[in-house]
């Protein structure tokens, strides 16, 4: 498995888990009333297949993007002609990636039933995920310029970038950061170890997330499917970089460039796509 094929993965997974996020869900009864009507007495079976299982699952397929796409910042980070160019590329799409980044989040709000005045103030909205990647390439950076050190000193870049990912609330925050510096980390790690490894990592790094819905409801019923859709299908987009050939690939300049565009253009799409549904639904 090489990096480029591992990109394929991640877009795909990215817009498998973005589309039902933006459909309004009128248009999901819309779809399961329809469907019913092809299969008299099995309303009810219809109805929980299209409003709760098939965004549940395009949900898992959708948490495989962001560890592949971790994986690949630090394998770009280590095969790079020139870090800096590298870094300042990651933030340039992330400053261009950030307006469409808000038009799809606030689109989801309205998608999931809020009103003008209950979805989310531009301002509020958090950073979104590139800019975490390029904190996560400034850390590696400097976590290699002081080699020499102790490792208290050596990973003062690591828990720096974790902090302000924390106060800037980019997206994913100082778990990602954590999890960009792990796959740096163990990078020549047979992948038997990384199996169980990983496991710890991930259940760990998601307690606070667990911590976070039981305060929000109180129930830890309700709080358990998210956690399995953040724990299994994060889980499965690490297990996939296991694979990785260890090898620097080839990427044209174009790919390369598709691959940075995807991310706002996608978005942008997903955004006319959700307008146009709403003067539908």
């Amino acid at each position: 498995m090489n990096t480029k094929r591992l990109k394929i993965i991640a877009i795909i997974s990215m817009l498998i888990d973005h589309i039902p996020r933006i459909i309004p869900w009128q248009m999901w009864v819309a779809i399961a009333d329809s469907l019913a009507i092809l299969f008299p007495g099995k309303e009810e079976l219809i109805s929980d297949i299209v409003i709760d299982r098939v965004p549940d699952i395009m949900g898992y397929v959708g948490r495989l993007a962001a560890p592949i796409f971790m994986f690949c910042i630090t394998v770009g980070f280590r095969y790079t002609k020139d870090i800096k160019k590298y870094i300042l590329r990651v933030f340039t799409f992330a400053l261009l990636s950030q307006i469409p980044y808000i038009l799809f989040m606030q689109s989801e709000e309205y998608a999931s039933g809020f009103s003008k005045l209950e979805v989310t103030s531009f301002y509020k909205i958090d950073l979104n995920i590139m800019f975490t990647l390029g904190l996560g390439l400034v850390a590696l950076y400097f976590y290699e310029k002081l080699k020499d050190k102790n490792i208290i000193l050596r990973l003062t870049p690591i828990i720096a970038a974790a902090l302000i990912s924390y106060i800037l609330n980019t997206e994913g925050g100082y778990v990602y950061i954590i999890y960009i510096f792990m796959f740096y980390l163990l990078r020549d790690v047979s992948i038997l170890k990384k199996v169980f490894i990983w496991i710890f990592i991930i259940i760990i790094c998601r307690l606070p997330l667990l911590f976070h819905l039981l305060q929000i409801n109180n129930d830890i019923m309700r709080a358990l499917p998210t956690m399995r859709v953040n724990t299994v299908g994060v889980y499965v987009g690490v297990f996939l970089t296991f694979f990785f050939n260890n090898k620097k690939t080839h990427i044209s300049k174009t790919f390369k460039y598709l691959m940075y565009l995807f991310y706002p253009v996608h978005l942008i799409l997903l955004y006319l796509t959700y307008l146009l549904f709403s003067n539908i639904f």
